[in-house]
């Protein structure tokens, strides 16, 4: 049987096995990440982690000026904003700057926080 862990405990489980050269235990992440208050046992980040920063809501709001869409997605202040238009109310690409990005995610040339942007971008898309 496999469980399905919460999106929040694979991405920090995906980051810890970077930094280490050792195999960790999904179940060890999820209950260390509840003891500690990151996230609640539905895997819900808690107030707490989201006021410290330590676990960023990328949560898009409608008609957020292009200023505080470049707050929430930093990478895209090295991209040209004419490649972004407001859609209905959120910032959208075009189908070939989506592939680029995703080309980009597959070279694996990113760091960690850039990554995890992009994906969190292009997940709703």
């Amino acid at each position: 049987m496999e469980i399905i862990y919460p999106p929040l405990v694979e991405e920090y489980f995906k980051y810890q096995q970077g930094k280490r050269n050792f195999l960790l235990e999904k179940s060890k992440v999820y209950k260390d990440m509840v003891v500690t208050g990151l996230i609640t046992e539905t895997g819900m980040p808690t107030e707490k982690a989201l006021e410290s920063g330590m676990i960023k809501d990328f949560y898009e709001e409608k008609n957020l000026s292009f200023a505080d869409f470049l707050v929430l997605y930093p990478i895209f202040t090295n991209y040209d904003p004419t490649l972004f238009q407001q859609i209905d109310g959120f910032w959208e690409i075009t189908l070939d700057f989506k592939n680029e990005l995703l080309q980009t995610l597959a070279d694996d040339k990113l760091d960690y926080d850039e990554a995890l942007q992009l994906q969190m971008y292009l997940e709703e898309r």
